[in-house]
């Protein structure tokens, strides 16, 4: 599992195994989830900066983006 930070209120992290992004809120203690539209996924590396994250589909060569 990997992580990174883009503002104090929000932790971004990648769940391989679901295929998705996941973002955490400290405030509440919820977990939301982003599934991929496609099987095989494969999210492994994530980048942010203000107000999105962007996640590497390495299973299906794609970049996706969450604001």
């Amino acid at each position: 599992m990997r992580s990174t930070s883009m503002k104090a209120t929000r932790l971004w992290l990648t769940d391989f195994d679901a295929n998705a992004i996941v973002k955490f809120d400290p405030a509440s203690e919820r977990f939301t989830s982003f599934p991929s539209d496609r099987g095989g996924a494969h999210v492994r590396q994530l980048a942010g900066r203000a107000g999105e994250v962007w996640g590497a589909e390495s299973g299906n060569d794609r970049l996706v983006r969450i604001r």
